[in-house]
Formats: C-alpha cells, structure tokens, sequence
C-alpha cells in the first residue's frame, strides 16, 4: 500500500498530538468533547498506524476500553483541522522538494543498466564506462558530448566516481 508523504506527514503530525495531549492529561489538564451529536465514521487505516495507535492509547491510559481509541482520534482530528483552517495565520504547507531531474536520469540509467546488463546495482559496484556509455545513450542520446556531460554530473553529484579510465564505480 503506497501513503503518500502528504498523507505521512497528517499522520505524523496526528501521533505527535496524541502524545502531546497524553502529556497534558498527566498533569490533569483535560479538553472537553462533547459526547452528544456523535456520527460513526467507517475508515480504513493502515495496519500498522492502528496497531500504534492502541499500543500508545495502552501506555497513555495504562488500560484498553470502550471509547478511548475513538476519544483520541477526535482530539488528533480536532487539533489537525484546526491547524489547517486557522484563518488569523497564513499556514503555508511547504510539498517536499521535487526530485532533482539528475536523479531521475541516474535512475533511469540505472534500470537500463539492470535491464541490460546486471542482476543487481550496489553501491560500490564497478562498471565499465562502454556499459556506461550505452546506457546513457539508450535513455538520454547518442552524442558524444551529451554522454560526456552526463558523466560529469553523475560524478559532481556523487553519484559515480571514476576508477579508471575504463571503469566508474556506483557510489
């Protein structure tokens, strides 16, 4: 199952409430919940993030019962939705960098290599530069001077370091 990272980040930021709030009952502060004018809502929730969730309810509470799991879940919801609905701040959600475009080709060249060539690609591995070279050319072109930039800044970026002239090592 693939979560994506805005998705992560909700989650992330709905646990670190949850301890947060753990905290704040310890020293007996508590927020209100209206009971009345409860709806059951039927989600789906990765495995794993539920199984969490129960074992931090347990540590929190010292005991597992009816309507603590359900209590929680509105807490983090109430403080995630009012993060993101403030209207006296600008919250801004920076999306993560994009991939650089350099990595994308190295992948690309790295499939290509694999296709071709290779069971496997680990780092520290050697590679003739011919293998190299068709790799490139299959995913990027067959000038000479595009395969020769592309070498340069796969090895500016770290990505390959030469060994020799005949062979560049996957960093």
């Amino acid at each position: 199952m693939h979560v994506s990272e805005e998705n992560r980040v909700s989650l992330c930021l709905i646990l670190s409430y949850l301890i947060h709030i753990s905290e704040e009952r310890k020293k007996g502060r508590k927020e209100c919940i209206l009971m009345s004018q409860r709806v059951k809502v039927g989600i789906f929730l990765d495995a794993s993030v539920v199984e969490n969730l129960r074992s931090l309810i347990q540590e929190k509470y010292n005991k597992y019962e009816k309507g603590l799991l359900s209590y929680e879940v509105e807490l983090a919801l109430r403080n995630w939705l009012a993060l993101h609905t403030q209207a006296q701040t600008t919250l801004e959600i920076k999306k993560p960098n994009p991939t650089p475009q350099v990595m994308v080709i190295f992948a690309q060249i790295k499939e290509n290599l694999l296709h071709r060539w290779y069971y496997e690609l680990k780092s520290g591995q050697q590679i003739p530069t011919s293998q190299l070279e068709e790799a490139i050319m299959a995913v990027r072109g067959s000038d000479k001077r595009t395969v020769r930039k592309w070498l340069r800044i796969f090895n500016r970026m770290g990505l390959i370091k030469p060994i020799t002239s005949a062979t560049w090592e996957i960093m």
